[in-house]
């Protein structure tokens, strides 16, 4: 396959710009997609099968409708293994004009890692080759693209978060988690501290969320039964306790901060292990389900935390608190009475009907000067 291109440079990087019909593109190229599983350093997030299905039929609504205008933006490719593609060849000097030959007998499309990596627009590609069981034909229609020559997965990386991230903000489990492994991670407690602590969270064999947390790439429908919750909603129950909690203003290590949010976590995990074990049957670590007891964890920090706290009884008294309130609400899918409720206002409405039932009587109170970072 050749490819005729124009030679330039975008911002900082060199690029090679043309035109090709979509199959021709989609049939070379492929995604680097993240499974934690499997391929945790992945870029491209889990496909939707219906934006996939979308950007097929709008492409081919181009062949099908031509007195309606059809645009979109240009498909950024990258050369991983630069042994598929022929040295580039300059064709017209004056135009800055080359000739790129691809050897598509040298594309090997099953191997994990694409040759030619997919950074932006594999929704659009996915069909592209056509879909045979559907009856889809291969879409035999021009778009433009732009193409780099052996960046690395990191660089990749940066170019994928800059573009759904920096300049079109999508705030998803996938992009919290690239941004954890593309930034300094003293940068990212600086600049997104919520974002480093969901991680934290994450990565933390003692932290009651390690290993069930969905960070947004592909997963296989049978692993996917053991993610309980996805990185983003981690990552805005942190905001809330963070914002709400004043006690834990005074804590200026986001260490600190990120050992008290999983010492907090960890005795909701005691409390409610029923709820904890089956997030089928109960809804307690739903979106809202977290969000709500991320409110009501900010109250009981504040009556946990203090100048003399007690470290090594600190799980203790916070789980005597959570047990005022394990049978107020009936998290149950099916029978409970949680069902109806939804989103942060739903969240909000749940943790007052907890709070209600809060009380430092019973509670043991007694202090003892010890070191925080013991629970470390």
């Amino acid at each position: 396959m050749e490819l005729l291109v124009m030679k330039g440079t975008n911002l900082n990087t060199p690029v090679y710009r043309g035109f090709a019909s979509i199959k021709d593109i989609a049939t070379i190229s492929a995604p680097d997609t993240g499974d934690q599983d499997h391929n945790p350093n992945g870029l491209q997030r889990e496909l939707k099968e219906k934006h996939a299905r979308d950007g097929y039929r709008y492409a081919e609504d181009a062949l099908k409708s031509p007195d309606r205008g059809h645009i979109w933006p240009e498909l950024i490719l990258n050369v991983r293994e630069t042994t598929v593609i022929d040295e580039p060849l300059l064709v017209d000097e004056q135009h800055n004009l080359f000739k790129i030959v691809v050897h598509e007998d040298r594309i090997d499309k099953s191997l994990l890692h694409p040759q030619i990596s997919r950074i932006d627009g594999n929704h659009r590609l996915f069909y592209g080759e056509g879909h045979p069981i559907q009856g889809w034909p291969p879409l035999e229609v021009s778009t433009p693209f732009s193409l780099t020559i052996g960046l690395t997965p990191l660089q990749e990386t940066y170019f994928f978060v800059d573009i759904n991230d920096n300049q079109v903000k999508m705030p998803t489990s996938h992009l919290y988690h690239l941004l954890s492994r593309i930034t300094d991670s003293e940068l990212l407690a600086q600049k997104k501290p919520t974002v480093w602590i969901a991680n934290k969270l994450v990565a933390d064999y003692k932290s009651p969320f390690h290993g069930i947390v969905d960070l947004g790439g592909a997963k296989d429908k049978v692993q996917a039964l053991d993610r309980k919750i996805n990185l983003a909603h981690l990552r805005t129950s942190t905001e809330m306790m963070l914002k709400l909690s004043i006690k834990l203003r005074d804590y200026k290590e986001i260490e600190d901060k990120c050992v008290i949010i999983r010492t907090y976590w960890t005795a909701v995990k005691r409390v409610f292990s029923q709820e904890w074990a089956d997030s089928k049957k109960y809804l307690l670590l739903r979106g809202y389900g977290v969000w709500s007891m991320s409110i009501v964890g900010a109250d009981i920090l504040d009556r946990c935390l203090g100048p003399r706290v007690k470290w090594d009884k600190f799980e203790d008294q916070i789980a005597a608190y959570l047990r005022q309130i394990r049978g107020v609400l009936n998290w149950d899918a099916k029978d409970g009475d949680v069902k109806g409720y939804g989103g942060r206002l739903g969240a909000a409405q749940l943790a007052d009907k907890m709070k209600e039932f809060l009380s430092d009587e019973g509670v043991d109170m007694r202090i003892l000067v010890d070191g925080l970072k013991t629970l470390y």
